[in-house]
């Protein structure tokens, strides 16, 4: 099976739906995900609200490239319901928007990510990537 064709983020439009992306959080992901974040807590089968958005958001880049100097400058998490590891998890999103400052594009991603037909998240995501030909 041929990988989705990832599209730089300061080549996507202001409104441009991502297809969504499905994903588990494996609980050895989690710990990895907990222990990098300098977090010893002991979540039993739940997943952080903050560890489902960094893992979704790594889910989705698997649609999107980063180029070489961008930055992620903001995050906004809205957390309505527990997520289980080994959940399956869908990740839903879109560019709400989007500007162009000195030679940067700053594209702001709102997601949500749901499981079983509930509503597990809603996010903001703001990232600063360099623009074409800077």
């Amino acid at each position: 099976m041929t990988p989705p064709t990832r599209t730089s983020i300061a080549a996507l439009p202001r409104g441009h739906e991502f297809e969504p992306a499905t994903f588990t959080l494996p609980g050895a992901q989690v710990r990895a995900y907990l222990d990098a974040a300098g977090d010893a807590g002991d979540y039993g089968a739940h997943v952080p609200p903050l560890a489902v958005a960094a893992l979704g958001l790594a889910a989705l880049q698997e649609r999107i490239a980063l180029p070489e100097g961008s930055l992620h400058t903001g995050q906004e998490v809205d957390h309505t319901s527990a997520a289980r590891t080994g959940e399956a998890l869908t990740l839903t999103g879109r560019i709400a928007q989007r500007s162009e400052r000195q030679g940067f594009v700053i594209s702001v991603i709102e997601f949500e990510v749901s499981a079983g037909g509930r509503r597990v998240l809603g996010a903001r995501t703001t990232i600063m990537a360099p623009g074409e030909g800077a």
